[in-house]
């Protein structure tokens, strides 16, 4: 979700997998209508639980990719400071944004769309729309940025496998280790400094595209399928433990995903990386087109919950009724990436918007 390229060269892969997070981002806030409504015992479920773990790489991806654009920078705290004020902006302005639908929703009031106060006090507590927690979690990464630079730049290959073990064998192997096995849980008071999942995923994006060359593309598709059946198959394992009504989904946590889906999302970006690699040199139309669609993921992410919170009973509910549910949440979140992406482009035209979103 970064700007950060700027001036320099503009990798057309990253900005394929910008793309193709933000829309599995439509698909990760859609697609459970359609799997919570069924049981195993529908191949629809089957095909929807796969389409939902697919989905969850989005976050992976999105972090991934700041990784790579941000990390082989050297910024300075002025520079830094920069970049969190931006995304302090952007996350001031849409959550007004999505303030103002909710009011005008609700029955409009000038007097409640007029109290800033208790709007800004409303977002400082928690965020406006759910997706709006990767803005939050941003500004953090934002404040650690210079500091996490000068650690990325004095890291050779082996310190980085080393990060990217760490925090993912203890931060999203183990945890699911433990689902299955608690008495393996880490005593209490251990606590490992630096131990985030998605730390290890900005670093993990960094070394990707930084210290990988080409791969085999099927074996990468390969790696994704595998690690894409297991989550559907310990979903499927877990849907016959839990109680009538319980949540069996349970490896869907996007600030701790499971090791299935960081798998899946790094066999993605190095599918990317090698795709677009093999068609090199790209044209500058090319280039300029990668960089139009892929400049619009970020304002497309800040749109889509209003989109979807706005369509889900004029589009998908009556579609819902008279196709399979399954084929009206792809058609659903086609036309929701549509038309944020139509707006995201017209945005963009606005002088004033151009370097915040």
């Amino acid at each position: 979700m970064s700007h950060s390229l700027g001036a320099q060269k503009r990798h057309v892969y990253l900005d394929f997998l910008r793309i193709l997070a933000v829309f599995l981002v439509i698909v990760n806030h859609t697609n459970s209508l359609v799997f919570k409504a069924l049981t195993p015992a529908n191949t629809t479920w089957w095909l929807s639980i796969a389409w939902y773990y697919l989905s969850k790489i989005a976050v992976p991806l999105f972090v991934m990719v700041s990784g790579a654009c941000l990390l082989p920078k050297r910024d300075t705290y002025r520079q830094a400071f920069g970049r969190f004020l931006r995304v302090l902006l952007v996350l001031i302005l849409f959550s007004y944004l999505y303030y103002l639908v909710d009011v005008l929703v609700n029955g409009w009031s000038w007097q409640q769309a007029g109290d800033i106060p208790q709007f800004l006090l409303s977002i400082w507590r928690g965020r406006i729309t759910d997706s709006f927690w990767y803005l939050y979690f941003y500004l953090g990464l934002m404040i650690m940025l210079p500091l996490l630079q000068r650690l990325a730049s004095a890291m050779q290959k082996q310190d980085l496998r080393y990060l990217m073990a760490i925090t993912f064998g203890i931060g999203a192997l183990w945890p699911l280790l433990t689902h299955y096995l608690p008495a393996l849980a880490l005593p209490e008071y251990v606590q490992i400094p630096m131990l985030s999942v998605l730390l290890g995923l900005f670093f993990a994006g960094h070394y990707v595209h930084t210290h990988t060359g080409r791969i085999s593309k099927a074996l990468c598709l390969l790696v994704m399928l595998l690690a894409l059946a297991a989550s559907v198959w310990l979903t499927y394992l877990e849907a016959g433990r839990v109680l009538a009504g319980g949540k069996y989904w349970f490896m869907d946590d996007r600030t701790q995903p499971s090791v299935f889906i960081i798998v899946s999302a790094i066999a993605a970006m190095l599918w990317a990386k090698s795709s677009f690699a093999a068609r090199e040199p790209h044209s500058e139309t090319s280039i300029r087109r990668w960089n139009t669609v892929g400049g619009c993921a970020f304002t497309i992410y800040l749109l889509q919950d209003m989109l979807i919170a706005q369509s889900r009973y004029r589009f998908f509910v009556p579609m819902s009724s008279v196709i399979n549910p399954f084929a009206a949440v792809l058609l659903w979140e086609a036309s929701i990436f549509a038309v944020a992406f139509g707006i995201a482009w017209l945005l963009k035209k606005v002088p004033l918007l151009q370097k915040l979103i």
